[in-house]
């Protein structure tokens, strides 16, 4: 059975910027179908959004289809009920990628992110990496 982890817009971006990053490391193991990766409707806006403006549409668009062919999405209306459970412990615009993993008990938070800092799921690419027990690269991200 593969580890269900919810990955966060930055790894996604970080993969993409930067090859030679335990990011991309993440995202090759979703390419291998080693990991099942768990995003938000808030993540797949975000990372469009990135690429769309720092790239281009056509990008943007083959991201987006790209994500929702490998990545399972919880959309926002699944969790909204449940948003006042988490609210106060982290900023509000990490509330739904919190609510996700917490609602649906994944294991690893994985961002680059000092906001998650006191989630107890939460790993940096790193972190995540050395758990796989894979050889991370030096940076964290």
């Amino acid at each position: 059975m593969k580890i269900r982890v919810f990955v966060d817009t930055n790894v996604f971006i970080f993969a993409f910027e930067f090859p030679a990053s335990n990011s991309r490391g993440i995202v090759d193991l979703l390419n291998e179908e080693k990991i099942e990766v768990v995003i938000s409707e808030m993540v797949v806006k975000e990372v469009y959004r990135y690429f769309r403006r720092f790239h281009s549409k056509e990008l943007a668009d083959d991201y987006r289809r790209y994500l929702f062919e490998t990545c399972t999405i919880v959309f926002s209306e699944e969790v909204e009920n449940k948003l006042d459970n988490y609210r106060g412990l982290i900023k509000e615009k990490d509330l739904e990628q919190l609510v996700v993993v917490k609602e649906f008990g994944i294991k690893y938070l994985i961002a680059y992110d000092r906001h998650f800092e006191e989630i107890e799921e939460y790993r940096t690419p790193r972190e995540f990496v050395l758990a796989m027990g894979l050889e991370p690269f030096e940076r964290e991200y």
